[in-house]
Parts: C-alpha cells; structure tokens; sequence
C-alpha cells in the first residue's frame, strides 16, 4: 500500500528533515503507530490539531547512533533532547512540537507485567512487539519505499473490519496494560475486541496479571482514560470486565471495593452528565480504590480523595446548617475538586448549599483590608485577625453590603473592646 507523496510533504519539516539525515547516513526511517493508523482511517487526520509524532530509525550498519541522531537534530532545528539508553528511545522538544524518536527494537519480557529487554532490530520485528494490529503500522519516509505502508500483522485489514486483535498469545500477559488499551482502542474507534483477543484478555484477567502491575502503570493507564471524550463508556467497561478489582485484588461479587458496581457506574455516569473533566473523573476514582501511600497522585489530589472519603459525615453537617456563614466555615478548606464531586452526586438542600458556596461563599472577601483596619486604630495582631474574621461573617451573612457599613461595624466592635 502506497500513500500520496503530498502526504508526506505536508508532515512537520522537523520529520522530514529526521529522514533526510537518517537516509543520508545510510538508515531508514519511518512514521510509526497510531499516527499510520489514524491516517489510514481518515486522510485528513495528521494535518490539523496538536499531536506528538512518532518515529523509528532503522541505523544498523550505518556507524551512527540514536544518540548522535538527536544531536544533529538539536543542532539543526534549536530544539532540545532527552535520550533513554535503556529504551532506545528519544525524544525531541521544539517550540509548539514534540517528536519521539526511537531506534527501530524488539524486546522480550524476562516475566509477566514487568519492563522489556530491547534489542536493535528491523522495522518489522519493531511492529510485531506492539500491542494490537492496528498499531504495528509503518510509513518509510526514506529510501525507494518512501510512502509505501508496512504492515507485517494485518493491521490495515482489521481498521476495514473494525477490529482489535493481539499479536501474539501471550500479550496480556507479558503487559496486562493491554487490557485498559483494547478497552479504549475499541470504544474511542467503535470497533469491536476480536473474539480470541476477548478470550485471552478475559483469561489474563480471572488468572490475575493486572495484580503484577504496579500503582503508577496503572494510574497512568486511568488517567488516559479519563482524557477520553468517551470516557464513561471506557470506564464502565473497565469496571465490568473486572480489570481494576483485578489490579486490586480486594473485593468480590456485586462489589466496587465495598461499593455496589450499580452506584459506581450511576455516579460516573451523572459526573460525566454535568460536563466532568479529567481532573474530576480522576478524583472520584481515586476516592473508590484503595490508595496508599505509595500511590503515586498529587497532594491535592490525596487531600480531595479523603474528603470524599468522609462524605458522609459531612454532608450530614451540611444538612443542618442554614446559615450563609455556617456553610462557608464548615466548607473552607475542603478541596474544591470534592466540592465539584459532591455537588453532582448530592441532591435536595444539600446541593443547594454545596452550589451556594462553590458559586458565591467561597469568593466573598470584605472590603477592608489590614491597612484600612489599621488606620481605623485596631492593632495588628490577634484583634485585627478577629475583627477580619468578623467581618467576613458580616458580610457572608449580608448583614453589611458596603465599605461604610464594614467601616460602622469596626467602630461598633472596638467600642465592644472585640
């Protein structure tokens, strides 16, 4: 299969230079993985939007190395680079336009779930590494194939029939990740997981490989789901198939770690509803496994994690309070990603409340300012920090609408030696 030379014109002039200096050491080039794939399900896919591109050299016999590639390429283009010894990898940093660059591989797994050993080889043993057929796509950009697609797997017939298929028996096994990427490969295209793919991921998955991954391939593999603009129907699939009680051998039956499968997909599904992004999604994952404190999440994100933890306890605060300046203090404090979370999930006054302080409590300030204050005669020290506090319940509580009532009610509180 051939692709239009105007095609390969149109690419970012940084991979057609990466294939003039490879092609005149002697080596190959070509464009690799989901960008061939994509630009085999739609012609128009690689010209606009922002995307990283993917390219492998083949520099055998040529004397020359990935490294000394990436260093030609640095001074040519200005850009900067970083080089993974251990992967055969690279990757090329320009301004707007990120480029990873790897020396043609192929690898093999000393035992399931762990990191592979790679060794140079040609663009075909390349292909077959990787994880679905639709994947292990090449274009060559130099040389007398220039143009022409290498498919070793067949996978340009299984983006015509719409399938995800493995390369090899053992691929879940050697890398249980498949399995959170053949989820959402399938749902992001509508395509369907090849029957014996199914199979062999369903057997990885009761035999217990995703427990061998550990918590950041794992979390990393979640955070790509939720950047899906399909993000729930990946999840629900996840959550069914039983891939993360299987990365956290922890629960059983009808149960999302202690939480019914049922309330887990209803509470997904209503964040999704509200226009739930990443952040979001991530959070209440988190929130539902059983994290600890190797889990590698941000302080934020573990801070906003317990507080939807013990939601119970205060969303039953919440729900005997009226008072404007009650919910402001009972709420400060709590991260605004749970507030978010809560405010979906939850119903009746108690939304009401979570929306009065994400929309309006949380932004009201007073008016003074400490140097106001001070030239009102009040102190720094403790009496200003109470006579601001009072303040901001004053006005949380409407009852001053303005900087001469703010200005009444200090005079007021000093005479009350407050």
């Amino acid at each position: 299969m051939k692709i239009p030379k105007r095609v390969i014109k149109n690419l970012p002039p940084v991979c057609q230079l990466t294939a003039s200096v490879v092609d005149a050491w002697g080596g190959r080039a070509y464009l690799v993985g989901g960008l061939v794939r994509d630009l085999l399900l739609d012609a128009g896919a690689l010209s606009g939007g922002d995307r990283d591109w993917d390219i492998a050299v083949d520099l055998r016999g040529t004397g020359k190395g990935l490294l000394g590639l990436l260093k030609e390429l640095q001074n040519r283009t200005g850009g900067r680079y970083v080089f993974h010894h251990q992967f055969l990898t690279g990757t090329l940093m320009l301004s707007g336009l990120r480029v990873d660059i790897a020396h043609t591989r192929e690898e093999s797994y000393p035992q399931p779930a762990v990191l592979p050993e790679i060794r140079p080889a040609g663009i075909e043993a390349d292909l077959r590494r990787r994880d679905f057929t639709i994947n292990a796509l090449a274009l060559a950009l130099s040389g007398p194939e220039t143009g022409t697609v290498i498919d070793p797997t067949g996978g340009a017939s299984d983006l015509k029939l719409r399938l995800i298929r493995v390369i090899h028996p053992l691929s879940f096994i050697d890398d249980p990740t498949r399995i959170f990427r053949a989820i959402r490969f399938a749902v992001r295209f509508g395509f369907e997981i090849e029957s014996g793919t199914l199979h062999l991921m369903r057997q990885a998955i009761t035999a217990g490989y995703p427990a061998l991954l550990t918590p950041e391939r794992v979390l990393y593999e979640l955070r790509c789901i939720c950047r899906e603009r399909n993000a729930l129907k990946m999840l629900e699939a996840v959550i069914r198939e039983g891939v993360l009680t299987a990365c956290f051998p922890k629960s059983s039956g009808q149960e999302f770690f202690g939480v019914q499968v049922r309330q887990v997909l209803d509470e997904l599904a209503a964040l999704v509803r509200s226009g739930a992004g990443e952040e979001l999604l991530m959070i209440y994952l988190l929130s539902r496994l059983p994290v600890n404190e190797r889990f590698p999440i941000t302080r934020e994100e573990r801070a906003a994690r317990e507080a939807l933890m013990n939601r119970t306890v205060l969303l039953e605060r919440l729900s005997r309070v009226r008072r404007r300046s009650s919910i402001y203090q009972l709420l400060r404090g709590i991260p605004v990603p749970a507030l978010e979370i809560l405010a979906v999930l939850s119903s009746g006054p108690v939304r009401s409340r979570l929306r009065l302080y994400l929309d309006e409590l949380m932004h009201v300030q007073p008016q003074l300012q400490a140097a106001d204050l001070i030239a009102a005669g009040v102190k720094p020290g403790p009496q200003m920090g109470r006579m601001l506090e009072r303040l901001l319940v004053a006005r949380l509580d409407r009852r001053v609408k303005s900087r001469d009532e703010e200005l009444a009610l200090v005079h007021r509180l000093q005479s009350c030696h407050v």
